[in-house]
């Protein structure tokens, strides 16, 4: 059976090659606002919509806790490895606490009911709210997000910044782990 740091490296490996992300690095070609206007809020050209579940199914893997091998989890992990870690370590501590701080900064657009707009509430609500969960409390929110016509087209470039952020941090998280299990493998110690 395959170790956390295994499925978390396999998993980060998928996201970094998948056609999505290779969608959105590049230039994306002439939008058709008329096409956002009449509803489509995922008429980016070129844009496949199972790519991107793809991509937010495996994002989701590596951000919720239930399998295993969560980045919280590589996380916590970390923490019990030797002192001669302490750097990839610290490259792990660094990369969440970014990820964070990124998450908490307000959001480019902004939801649909009182207060400021961070990162994280827009990223809940798309995430949670229908790419790649359907949570009864956020399906409502992300019903109207998804269709308030030209509006859409800023409300899905914001939120891929957002995983370029949580990207970056899987990169980086995978990194120092890689770094970790080459050393240990080398050592003849099982990682």
């Amino acid at each position: 059976m395959a170790s956390p740091y295994e499925l978390f490296l396999e998993r980060a490996l998928r996201l970094e090659g998948s056609r999505f992300w290779a969608w959105l690095r590049t230039p994306k070609g002439e939008v058709d606002l008329q096409r956002f206007a009449d509803g489509n809020w995922l008429a980016h050209p070129n844009l496949n919509q199972d790519e991107l579940e793809s991509f937010c199914l495996n994002l989701r893997l590596l951000i919720q806790d239930q399998d295993g091998f969560s980045i919280r989890q590589i996380r916590r992990l970390a923490q019990e490895w030797p002192a001669r870690y302490e750097h990839q370590r610290a490259g792990i501590e660094q990369a969440v606490e970014e990820l964070h701080r990124r998450l908490d900064e307000p959001s480019f657009v902004s939801l649909p009911r009182a207060g400021r707009t961070t990162n994280r509430d827009l990223f809940d609500v798309i995430f949670y709210g229908g790419i790649a969960h359907a949570n009864p409390g956020k399906r409502e929110e992300f019903q109207r997000m998804s269709s308030t016509g030209v509006f859409t087209y800023f409300t899905f470039r914001a939120f891929c910044g957002v995983l370029f952020h949580y990207r970056n941090c899987i990169v980086q998280v995978a990194y120092q782990l890689g770094q970790y299990c080459l050393a240990e493998k080398k050592s003849g110690n099982a990682g």
